[in-house]
C-alpha cells in the first residue's frame, strides 16, 4: 500500500502543478542584435569570457522568448531615427527570427505599421500607403504578408503585437484617436479601430495559434483603462494586454500594480505582458550616469535592483506571464566611436558599454521566466458541424469530448458523403445564423478539401463556406481534434474486439510504459504514440487521473 501511495501522491503532485502553472515568458527586444554584431561588438559573460554566440547564451541563462520590431520600409525613416535604430525591414527580421526560433525561443513580433518609430508622439502612415480608403485592407494584406514570409522561414511568431502604442490610434492621421474614444482633427477611434481588427484578422488567418497583443504605453494610467474601455465597443479579439513600463517615464512600480489589479480585474479573460521595460545604466557615448529616480540609481547596483523589485511585482500579479527588456543587447564596446550602431541614445542594456561585461540585472529577469505547460482548455466546445451531401443541417453533427491538453474526439457512423468544419461554441451562439457563424466559431480548410483517413489536416479559423468532405461506408471513425496545433485527424474506429484498456502506447501490452504515456500525457508532455479509446482506462468518456489511478492499481494488484 505505501508503495501504490507513493506513486500516486507523486502523480497527483506533478499533476496539480502542470494544469495550474501557466507559462511565463522573459526575455527582450533584440531587433539591433544583427547590427551590434556587424560592427564588432565585444561581450562577456559573468565570467570574463567572451561570448561568440549570443543567443545560445542568452538561452542559457533561462530566458525563453525574444521579441523583434518590424518597419514597412525603414529606409524612408529620417537619418536621426535611423540612428536610433530604425532598420529592421522584413528581410532583416526574417533572418534574425530564425536564428531566434532556432535556438528554442518563443518569437515575439513587434509590427509597426509605419516606415519609423511609433509611439504617443508620432504613427505615420508607410510612405507608400498613399490611398486613404485602401489603408485597412493594406493592414491586412501586408500583415499576411509578413506571417506567410515568416512561416515559409520556419520563424512563425508565437506572439504578434498588431501595431505599437498604440494609446493614441495608428496610422495618423486617419487613425489618430485619444485614449478616451474622442476624434483627434480627422482622426477617429472608429477608423483606428478599423485597422486594428483588420490586422488581427489577418493572425487569425494566417496563424491561428499565435496570441495576439494590444500594445499601449503607460504615460498615464487613466490612459490605459480608458483605451480598453473604448477598444470593447469594436473588438475584444485579442489575447494580451501588452504594456510599456519605463519608471523614468511612468512612476515607480505603485504606479504599475495599481494598473495591473484594474487591468485584471476588468479583463479577467485577457493575460498582461510588459512587452518593453528598462533602466539605464549609463549613457552612450559619454558614459557618464545619471539619476532617472531615486529609488534606483542609475548604476549597475540600482539596475539590478530595479529588475529584481520588478520581477517580484509581477509575480504577485497571476494574469501577468510576459517581460520584455528594451534594448538589452545595447553595448557599443569594441566599436570605435566612428562606427557605431546608435546615436545619443541611452542604454537599458544588460552588458557595460565601457567594458563589454555582462551586468546582473539579466539573470534577475531570467527568473521570472517559468517554461510549464500551458493549462489545458478544459473549458471549451467543440462540435463537428454540417450535414450529408450538403450543408443543409444547421444543429452541430456532435459535440467532441474533451481529454484534455487541447485534444478532443467523437465517434461517428458515416454511411454517406459528409461535409464538416469544426467548431467553438454551439448553437446557442450562433442561432442558426451562419454569417455569424462562419465569421465568429468556423475552423476549416482554405478551400472545400476531401481527406483521406489516417491523415493529419492543418485547420485554422476561417470565414468562408469551404468544409472538409469524406465518404464513409458504414464504419465509425474517430475524429481526432487538436485545439492547440489546429490540426485533425479522422481514423477507422478500433472493433470492441481490440480494444485493451490500458495499453496507452499501442504496443498489445499493459505495463509501466503505459503508466509513464499517460503520465506524460496529463502533464502536457509527448503523447505520440497515444490510444485514447485504451487511455480511457475506467471508460468515463474522458481521460484525466483518474485513469491513471486506475491503471497503477491494475497493475499493483497483477504483481
Amino acid at each position: 500500500m505505501s508503495k501504490r501511495f507513493l506513486l500516486i501522491f507523486s502523480f497527483l503532485t506533478i499533476s496539480c502543478l502542470a494544469a495550474w502553472c501557466a507559462p511565463k515568458y522573459a526575455g527582450g527586444d533584440i531587433s539591433l542584435l544583427t547590427k551590434y554584431e556587424e560592427k564588432g561588438a565585444i561581450y562577456y559573460n559573468e565570467n570574463g569570457k567572451r561570448i561568440t554566440d549570443m543567443l545560445s547564451y542568452l538561452q542559457s541563462t533561462g530566458l525563453n522568448a525574444m521579441r523583434v520590431r518590424l518597419f514597412v520600409d525603414p529606409s524612408k525613416a529620417n537619418a536621426e531615427d535611423q540612428g536610433e535604430g530604425v532598420c529592421q525591414d522584413l528581410p532583416y527580421v526574417t533572418a534574425l527570427s530564425q536564428r531566434i526560433k532556432a535556438a528554442g525561443f518563443k518569437l515575439l513580433l513587434d509590427i509597426h505599421y509605419s516606415d519609423t518609430w511609433t509611439d504617443p508622439g508620432q504613427h505615420s502612415t508607410p510612405s507608400s500607403w498613399t490611398v486613404q480608403s485602401a489603408l485597412a485592407d493594406s493592414v491586412y494584406s501586408y500583415t499576411e504578408r509578413v506571417l506567410h514570409t515568416l512561416i515559409a522561414a520556419g520563424a512563425t511568431p508565437d506572439f504578434i503585437q498588431v501595431g505599437n502604442e498604440v494609446t493614441y490610434g495608428m496610422l495618423w492621421p486617419t487613425g489618430h484617436c485619444y485614449p478616451s474614444g474622442a476624434n483627434y482633427g480627422n482622426g477617429t477611434f472608429a477608423m483606428f479601430a478599423n485597422y486594428l481588427m483588420r490586422g488581427i484578422q489577418a493572425c487569425r488567418e494566417v496563424c491561428p495559434a499565435a496570441k495576439v497583443i494590444v500594445h499601449t504605453e503607460l504615460s498615464r494610467a487613466s490612459n490605459v483603462t480608458s483605451f480598453y474601455q473604448n477598444l470593447k465597443n469594436y473588438t475584444t479579439d485579442f489575447d494580451i494586454i501588452g504594456l510599456s513600463y519605463y519608471p523614468y517615464w511612468h512612476g515607480d512600480l505603485n504606479v504599475l500594480d495599481n494598473l495591473l489589479t484594474t487591468l485584471e480585474t476588468s479583463y479577467p479573460d485577457k493575460k498582461i505582458q510588459i512587452v518593453e521595460t528598462g533602466y539605464p545604466h549609463a549613457y552612450y557615448p559619454s558614459g557618464a550616469n545619471y539619476d532617472l529616480q531615486s529609488t534606483w540609481p542609475a548604476t549597475e547596483a540600482g539596475q539590478q535592483a530595479f529588475a529584481t523589485a520588478l520581477v517580484e511585482k509581477l509575480n504577485a500579479n497571476s494574469n501577468v506571464n510576459g517581460l520584455y527588456w528594451w534594448f538589452p543587447e545595447a553595448n557599443e564596446y569594441g566599436i570605435s566611436y566612428s562606427n557605431h550602431v546608435t546615436t545619443d541614445w541611452y542604454n537599458c542594456g544588460w552588458w557595460d558599454n565601457q567594458n563589454g561585461q555582462v551586468m546582473d540585472a539579466l539573470f534577475e529577469v531570467a527568473k521570472y521566466a517559468d517554461n510549464s505547460e500551458d493549462e489545458p482548455i478544459d473549458s471549451a466546445s467543440i462540435y463537428i458541424v454540417g450535414g450529408e451531401g450538403n450543408w443543409s443541417l444547421t444543429e452541430p453533427m456532435s459535440r467532441m469530448t474533451n481529454l484534455g491538453n487541447g485534444i478532443y474526439v467523437d465517434t461517428l457512423t458515416i454511411a454517406a458523403p459528409i461535409y464538416f468544419v469544426f467548431a467553438d461554441g454551439g448553437p446557442e451562439a450562433w442561432n442558426n445564423d451562419w454569417t455569424a457563424f462562419n465569421i465568429n466559431y468556423r475552423y476549416g480548410p482554405t478551400a472545400t478539401t476531401t481527406i483521406t483517413t489516417g491523415t493529419s489536416y492543418a485547420t485554422a479559423k476561417r470565414n468562408n463556406n469551404y468544409s472538409y468532405y469524406f465518404t464513409g461506408d458504414g464504419s465509425d471513425y474517430i475524429f481526432t481534434f487538436d485545439s492547440d496545433n489546429l490540426t485533425f485527424k479522422l481514423e477507422v474506429a478500433e472493433q470492441p474486439s481490440n480494444l485493451l484498456l490500458g495499453d496507452v502506447d499501442d504496443d498489445g501490452e499493459v505495463n509501466i510504459q503505459d503508466v509513464t504515456k499517460l503520465i506524460d500525457y496529463l502533464i502536457g508532455g509527448e503523447i505520440s504514440p497515444f490510444n485514447y479509446t485504451n487511455a480511457d482506462v475506467n471508460q468515463d468518456l474522458s481521460v484525466n487521473i483518474a485513469d491513471a489511478t486506475k491503471l497503477i492499481d491494475i497493475l499493483l494488484q497483477n504483481q
